[in-house]
């Protein structure tokens, strides 16, 4: 009808695929935001923060990529990604205030999700960089799990001691 030959959208044959390396990127991110939100919560021992707490905000996340995905359809890529961004980061950062201080939320939750969002896309789109945002990607989170890894052994109780056998 419109000159262009009829496309089928089977969760990734979508006529404007500029997000299709998404298929790997999505998951592998989401894994990240996890590590990371788990690194936090435990290295500042937020408590409200437990499993369930941890599955809600990485679902969150996780919302969007298909939202942007399918948003592509209808208005331009830019919007979609940014529109989706934005509204998935607002919801985070908000319930992620509520448990947690403001601060604490802000650059221990809301930005390393902005960070990975904005890496994770442009590995996407620009593929020639996925090799280096990658390897960037992995330096930085093994350096906060240096910088964290101290605080959460130094928060543990000490182990009881044991009763001597008789």
């Amino acid at each position: 009808m419109f000159g262009r030959p009829i496309a089928l959208d089977v969760l990734g044959i979508a006529p404007i695929d500029r997000l299709g390396q998404l298929t790997w990127l999505g998951p592998s991110s989401i894994v990240l935001f996890g590590l990371v939100l788990g690194l936090i919560a435990y290295g500042f021992s937020i408590a409200n923060f437990d499993r369930w707490m941890l599955l809600l905000v990485v679902g969150t996340f996780t919302g969007a990529y298909p939202l942007m995905y399918f948003a592509q359809e209808f208005i331009p890529l830019t919007a979609a990604i940014l529109v989706s961004s934005a509204l998935v980061l607002l919801i985070i950062g908000f319930r992620a205030a509520t448990v947690m201080p403001l601060r604490l939320a802000v650059f221990g939750i809301v930005l390393p999700g902005t960070i990975i969002l904005a890496l994770t896309l442009l590995a996407a789109i620009v593929i020639r960089l996925q090799g280096i945002l990658i390897t960037s990607a992995g330096i930085a989170l093994f350096i906060l799990a240096m910088v964290l890894m101290p605080r959460i052994q130094h928060l543990r109780p000490p182990p009881a001691p044991q009763p001597a056998p008789a």
